[in-house]
C-alpha cells in the first residue's frame, strides 16, 4: 500500500493517498488512535477502496480507479452532541457546492446526505464522530463520489449514476476533487458549525423532493408524503394526509 502526501499551499493539509485499503474510515480512526492529533482536515484517500461503509450498516461499493473514496478529519470545537447534525450539514453542502463548482446542475441532497443529480444518486456520506464527555471530539466524515464507473450492478443501475454518466465531456483528476472538498469544508466549517440555524435553512433549501409529494414505504405501507423538511436534530419532516411525522432513517425508505 503505497502512499505520497501532498500538501495545499501556505496553509498546508496533508491528503495522503493509498493505493489500497479496506476503508479510509477506519484507518483514520487508527491513525487517531495511535499517534498524536492530527492535523485538521487532513484525508486519507483510497484509489480502490475494498471494504466501504455506508448507511444502514450497507457496503459502498466502488470500481477500483475510477472513483473518490475518502476520509476527511475534523475537529470541531466544543459542538455538543445534541448539534452533531450540523455536521452532516456541513458535509453535505461542501460536497453539493463542490459538484456546484465542476458544473453539474439539478442538485440536491436526499435526506440525509447523499447528493442526486435528478433522481439518481451520485455520492454518498459517512460520519463517524468521536465523543469527549456532551462535546464530538473528533469528526471522520467518509466520502464517496462516483466519478468515472459507467456501469453499475442490476439492483442499482437505474437510480444510481457518476459524473463522467452526467457529463460527458468531464475530464478532472479526482484528486483534484478531493482538494476542493479539502478546501471547501475548511472553509465552511467555521461558519456552519457555529450558526447552525442559519446552515440548516441553507441545507433545507436543497432538499431532494422537498414540497413535492411522492410515494414511499413508511411503516411497511406505502403511502403519498410530502417532505416538509429537516430539523436541527437530524429528523425528517413528512406530512401523509395532512398529518405531519417526524421520522428517523429507518422510517421511511424512499421509492426511486
Amino acid at each position: 500500500m503505497q502512499n505520497n502526501t501532498f500538501f495545499e499551499d501556505s496553509d498546508p493539509n496533508s491528503i495522503i493517498v493509498f493505493e489500497e485499503l479496506p476503508s479510509t474510515n477506519d484507518y483514520l480512526k487508527e491513525l487517531l488512535s495511535k499517534f498524536k492529533p492530527l492535523e485538521q482536515f487532513t484525508v486519507i484517500m483510497a484509489k480502490n477502496q475494498t471494504a466501504g461503509k455506508g448507511q444502514r450498516g450497507n457496503t459502498w461499493n466502488s470500481e477500483p480507479d475510477s472513483n473518490l473514496t475518502a476520509s476527511f478529519l475534523i475537529s470541531p470545537e466544543k459542538l455538543e452532541i445534541s448539534n452533531q447534525f450540523s455536521l452532516t450539514v456541513l458535509a453535505s453542502l461542501a460536497v453539493y457546492d463542490t459538484l456546484k463548482t465542476l458544473g453539474f446542475q439539478k442538485l440536491s441532497i436526499k435526506w440525509p446526505n447523499d447528493i442526486m443529480i435528478e433522481n439518481k444518486k451520485v455520492a454518498g456520506i459517512l460520519i463517524e464522530n468521536k465523543i469527549a464527555g456532551t462535546y464530538i471530539n473528533h469528526s471522520i466524515i467518509g466520502i464517496g463520489i462516483n466519478v468515472y464507473q459507467k456501469q453499475f450492478p442490476k439492483d442499482i443501475s437505474a437510480k444510481t449514476s457518476s459524473l463522467i454518466l452526467e457529463k460527458q465531456d468531464f475530464n478532472i483528476e479526482i484528486l483534484q476533487i478531493v482538494k476542493i472538498i479539502q478546501k471547501k469544508l475548511a472553509e465552511y466549517s467555521a461558519f456552519y458549525l457555529q450558526n447552525i440555524e442559519e446552515s440548516l435553512i441553507r441545507y433545507n433549501r436543497k432538499l431532494f423532493r422537498k414540497d413535492e409529494s411522492h410515494t414511499y414505504l413508511f411503516e411497511g405501507n406505502m403511502v403519498e408524503a410530502t417532505i416538509l423538511g429537516v430539523e436541527g436534530d437530524g429528523l425528517l419532516k413528512i406530512e401523509i394526509d395532512k398529518n405531519p411525522y417526524k421520522i428517523d432513517l429507518k422510517g421511511i425508505s424512499y421509492i426511486l
